[in-house]
Order: structure tokens, then C-alpha cells, then sequence
């Protein structure tokens, strides 16, 4: 099974001790949307480069896999929930940060189910370290330390950028590597210890990293060589008026080429497919962003960390159509300080942002040479090798 893959499944009582002798990382997700999936395939990658062969890894949508599929579901129909409706996600967050330790209390309690499962489940199928990518299971996994024997090491990567909730902020647990300073004192502030804090940078996958040339990655997905425009919905291919932004950008061709990727959005995808507009492309959900986002020349979205950190690794500029929560807040004005993209207010604003980049190629240039001064690549290497100094000084029983 490739590290990259996400099980749901469980394993069987003969699986606790590698077939091979390999230390055991398991990479504990959750699929809501793509974002969480995306850092922890990027953080099973690096290790697997770096120290290729050493470890046995496995990235799991652990909530699923462990069998607390009722919590799990609720917990993602509230994620498209909030896709769908932003302000109501902004609105929890503002209501948990007031106060966190109250917030803390409320989610052990809703999270203890999860917690004797795990704990149970890793008693059965046992690992030598685990890496959590959400707050959740991360508190989750806590409780299973504390209460119900569970004692592997929990090291956890707070995938937020540069804002970010108190539901993270949880000081039981072990260790939270961090992306940015300023996620450190945020945590801090709301009750983490700064000895269990980190900063480590932020992890993209090597396909981003490495991306193909424009004209190469054109070819090979049978794009024209002309000024292209992506559209990129996230995983859920939810956003506030998509039809309307289609035709906004329909209005520049022939001008620009648009390609639209709908994630697992079959619906829109089905509409958007009965234009039979010659300019437009339409996907689902594909398995080589990497190519998409090589073959355009600027990419339009909402602001997940994770695709919007990976269009930056491939030099693009990004113009943000909406934000879900507070942390995507965060990403937007990273950008605009950055110069790397900008929120656009309507359709309209949408179309001018757009104009002025297919007018003018060197702000494009511009943008790729401050994307390249950001690091990712090297963010990326410091993190494989975080993780792995981890687990290894957590083996020799230092903290």
C-alpha cells in the first residue's frame, strides 16, 4: 500500500509489528475537503525521500478507520455546511476563541467516543508514531493517552498557516510542530505551552514543488499555448455563484483559455459541461493538479491553505473569490502583503485582476520570483526531517 494512499479500513490483530522490522508512522487525517489529505500525503512523502525505505508509513482518514463514522460524517456535512454558508464558520470561530479552555472542555466531551476507539484500535494495530494534521484527532488522541491507556507518541502539524482556531489549541497534547511564528503565539496565547510549540515551516507535495514547464504541461494535457486562466473549487467543488464566475471569464476569450476544476462536485460539473464553450475546459476531481496548475498562468479560487500554497509552489498568482473560515482570513491577507494575489470583491473586480495579468506578463514574472523566495521547497525538507527526529528521540525516551 503507497504511503500516499488514505485507508478507511481496519487492520486484523497479526498486523502490530511491521512484516519488515520498519519503524511504523501512521498519518492521521481527515478527508474533509482536501487540504488535511494534501500536508499529510506531502509530510509521508518527504520522510519516504529523505530516508527512503526506513519507515513503513500510512496516511488514514483515522476518524473512519477507527470507526466513529457518525461523529466523522457530522463532522464533514458541518465542513460543506460552512463552504456553502461562510459567515457561519467564522462565526464558530470567533464564538470558540472568546474562550478556549471552555471550547477545550466542550470538544473533549464530544470527542471522547472517538478516543476509546482509537485507543482500542492502536492496541490492535500498533504504530510507533503518530502524525495528526487536525485539531481534532489531535485532542481526540489526548483523551486516549490520558484515560484509556493509549501510549504512542502523538506529534502533531497544525496545518494553518496564519490564522488559526481553538480547537487546535489543546495542552495535552504531546508536541504541535507549527507553521509560522505567528500560529506559535497564537496557540500560546490560548493555552499551550510554548514548550510543546515549534516552527516549522509549511509542507507541499514534490509534484508542486517540481512542477513540469508551462508549454511541457500544456501539451501533455492537450491545453493551447495562450494565456490560461484556472479555476480551482477544492475538493468539494463548492463556491458562492460558480456559474456566474464562469461567464464573467467567459467574456475574455478568446483571449484566455479557462480550465475548471470541480473536484468531486458532479453537478456542477455536469452544467458546466452543457455550455460546450470551445474556450472552456471542465474536470472533476484529478489526480495531477500539479499539471493544471503548471499550464496556467494565474489561478482562481477560495483560500485553502493547501491549494493556495500550492499554486504559490508553482509560481502562480492567486485571486481569491471567498473565504470559509477566520484561518482562510488569514491566507488572504498573507497574499496581498506578499503581493502574491488578492481577495476580489464581484465578478467584475474578477474580470480586471484577470485582464490586467494577461496584459501585463511581467507582474506574472514577478509573482514567480516572490513565490520562489518563500522556500516551500526547503520548508518541506526541514519538516520531513522534524518528523523523523521525533520519532527517533521519542524511541531513545527523550521528550
Amino acid at each position: 500500500m503507497s504511503a500516499h494512499e488514505v485507508r478507511h479500513g481496519q487492520r486484523g490483530r497479526g498486523d502490530e509489528v511491521s512484516a519488515c522490522g520498519k519503524p511504523r508512522m501512521l498519518f492521521a487525517t481527515i478527508a474533509a475537503g482536501g487540504g488535511h489529505v494534501a500536508t499529510a500525503r506531502a509530510m509521508a512523502e518527504v520522510v519516504e525521500r529523505q530516508y527512503p525505505g526506513q519507515f513503513e508509513l500510512r496516511i488514514s482518514d483515522f476518524m473512519r478507520e477507527v470507526g466513529a463514522t457518525d461523529f466523522d460524517q457530522r463532522h464533514k456535512d458541518l465542513w460543506r455546511w460552512a463552504l456553502r454558508y461562510p459567515v457561519s464558520a467564522r462565526l464558530g470561530q470567533r464564538l470558540i476563541g472568546l474562550a478556549p479552555q471552555l471550547a477545550m472542555r466542550v470538544q473533549r466531551r464530544l470527542l471522547e467516543g472517538f478516543a476509546r476507539r482509537a485507543a482500542a484500535h492502536l492496541e490492535r494495530d500498533r504504530v510507533d508514531l503518530i502524525v495528526s494534521n487536525h485539531g481534532l484527532l489531535t485532542t481526540g488522541l489526548a483523551l486516549a493517552k490520558r484515560y484509556h491507556g493509549l501510549d504512542v507518541p502523538v506529534l502533531t502539524f497544525a496545518t494553518e498557516p496564519h490564522a488559526i482556531s481553538a480547537y487546535w489549541a489543546d495542552p495535552w497534547a504531546d508536541y504541535i510542530l507549527v507553521p509560522s511564528e505567528d500560529i506559535r503565539r497564537s496557540l500560546e496565547r490560548m493555552g499551550v505551552p510554548d514548550r510543546q510549540l515549534e516552527v516549522v515551516g509549511y509542507p507541499v507535495q514534490q509534484a508542486f514543488l517540481e512542477a513540469r514547464e508551462q508549454s511541457e504541461a500544456r501539451r501533455s494535457l492537450r491545453l493551447e499555448e495562450r494565456f490560461t486562466c484556472l479555476v480551482s473549487l477544492g475538493g468539494e467543488g463548492i463556491s458562492a455563484s460558480p456559474l456566474a464566475l464562469v461567464s464573467a471569464l467567459r467574456a475574455e476569450a478568446p483571449a484566455l483559455q479557462l480550465v475548471v476544476i470541480c473536484g468531486r462536485n458532479e453537478t456542477l460539473r455536469g452544467e458546466l459541461l452543457e455550455l460546450q464553450a470551445p474556450e472552456l475546459r471542465v474536470e472533476g476531481f484529478v489526480p495531477n493538479m500539479a499539471d493544471f496548475l503548471a499550464a496556467s498562468d494565474v489561478v482562481v479560487g477560495k483560500a485553502g491553505p493547501a491549494s493556495v500554497y500550492e499554486a504559490l509552489a508553482v509560481g502562480r498568482p492567486v485571486l481569491v473569490t471567498g473565504y470559509a473560515g477566520l484561518n482562510e482570513r488569514g491566507v488572504v491577507r498573507f497574499l496581498e502583503r506578499r503581493s502574491l494575489g488578492r481577495l476580489v470583491h464581484g465578478v467584475a473586480e474578477l474580470r480586471r485582476e484577470v485582464r490586467r495579468y494577461l496584459d501585463a506578463p511581467a507582474a506574472l514574472e514577478a509573482v514567480r520570483e516572490r513565490c520562489a523566495e518563500l522556500g516551500l521547497g526547503a520548508q518541506t525538507e526541514a519538516l520531513g526531517h522534524r518528523i523523523v527526529d521525533y520519532q527517533r528521540a521519542r524511541r531513545r525516551g527523550s521528550p
